[in-house]
């Protein structure tokens, strides 16, 4: 997907997620959820590096009324964010450190290093 630079969706995250999850590979299937998480949400992956303020507002935000703030989002027809936001903070919330790119996890590293 990323060499024919085709975008991932929620339906592409959720896939991916649970083969993982049904083969046992628990963290890699959160390593992947935020790698396509992040690149649902831009295309080069690197939005929370740009947008500090997604990380506090709506990742990290300890306020009860972050996952109200992120829904807003799909009502002004911001799908994508929405569900990336979403994602990553359910993956901040199990206790997984997130990424501030889509380039600095493990899972993307790898598959590339795999790419010939």
């Amino acid at each position: 997907m990323r060499r024919e630079k085709v975008p991932p969706d929620s339906r592409t995250c959720g896939y991916v997620f649970s083969a993982y999850v049904n083969s046992g590979f628990h963290n890699t299937a959160i390593e992947a959820l935020q790698v396509l998480s992040l690149r649902m949400m831009s295309e080069d992956g690197n939005i929370l590096g740009e947008k500090k303020k997604f990380v506090n507002e709506f990742i990290q935000s300890e306020d009860l009324a972050a996952e109200s703030r992120i829904l807003k989002l799909f009502e002004d027809s911001e799908d994508e964010l929405a569900v990336g936001l979403l994602n990553l903070r359910w993956c901040a919330i199990a206790g997984f450190p997130i990424c501030e790119s889509a380039d600095q996890s493990p899972w993307a590293r790898r598959l590339e290093g795999k790419r010939l």
